[in-house]
């Protein structure tokens, strides 16, 4: 007679393998990391990115979608893929807390672009990420309580100053959250304030996308802004004032 406490225990543990399977394979690993970009690719880009061909490349995505951590829709004759959502984009960066880093130690421009500025999915890590979270509380924009985020007191004046629309937020929920940063081991903010954010700098071009990479490039008018707003000067962000 088979053992029941046995089944009802098995039956209830998360699958979590089938997540570890899916980011065991190096190609899906660097199909994720463009993901992260935020925005949605089709096959052909995401198999440039990952080199592989196309085939294989759909081979990975079916297996990603499967598992939850990528999502697609049709638009015309094209297939696009994106990270499944925001939820799915916070673990991945939660997980790439816990990988290696020494190779970005390693000369190259690449990865001293993509330490200073990146998008995470829908807002902006990496160095800049790191500082801008650390003034907005400084400035009293955002306060940090038992490691949650909630309204300071100059938020309105800020967000009306800058000129950013933040959509409303429930009651009782936080205009933005904690994000462990991988490259730096300290928190940038995610949520519907750096999501604004990140959409004004954007649209203004005080940042600008690169090409084949999550790094983003600030602009002459975005370091201005970023020393109007935030009080980082050129120096701090590109981490050459030996401070």
């Amino acid at each position: 007679m088979p053992d029941l406490h046995y089944s009802v225990c098995m039956a209830i543990e998360p699958r979590l393998d089938i997540i570890g399977a899916a980011l065991a394979d190096p190609s899906r690993s660097r199909i994720l990391c463009e993901l992260m970009d935020g925005r949605a690719f089709t096959n052909k880009e995401l198999a440039c990115a990952a080199n592989v061909s196309p085939q294989t490349a759909s081979v990975h995505l079916k297996q990603l979608e499967l598992a939850g951590l990528t999502s697609s829709l049709r638009s015309g004759r094209h297939v696009y893929h994106r990270v499944a959502s925001a939820d799915v984009a916070e673990v991945l960066e939660r997980l790439a807390t816990l990988s290696p880093t020494d190779h970005l130690s390693r000369p190259g421009q690449i990865a001293t672009d993509t330490q200073r500025a990146r998008s995470c999915y829908n807002h902006i890590a990496g160095r800049l990420g790191v500082l801008m979270s650390e003034r907005l509380v400084a400035l009293d924009v955002l306060t940090l309580r038992e490691n949650a985020m909630t309204f300071g007191s100059r938020y309105q004046a800020f967000v009306d100053d800058i000129g950013i629309e933040v959509p409303p937020v429930s009651s009782g929920k936080p205009p933005a959250k904690l994000c462990l940063d991988w490259t730096e081991r300290r928190h940038h903010i995610s949520g519907p304030l750096a999501t604004a954010f990140m959409q004004k700098a954007l649209a203004v071009k005080w940042l600008q996308r690169r090409t084949g990479s999550r790094a983003l490039t600030v602009t002459v008018d975005g370091y201005d802004a970023l020393e109007r707003w935030f009080g980082l000067t050129k120096k701090t962000v590109d981490g050459t004032d030996c401070t």
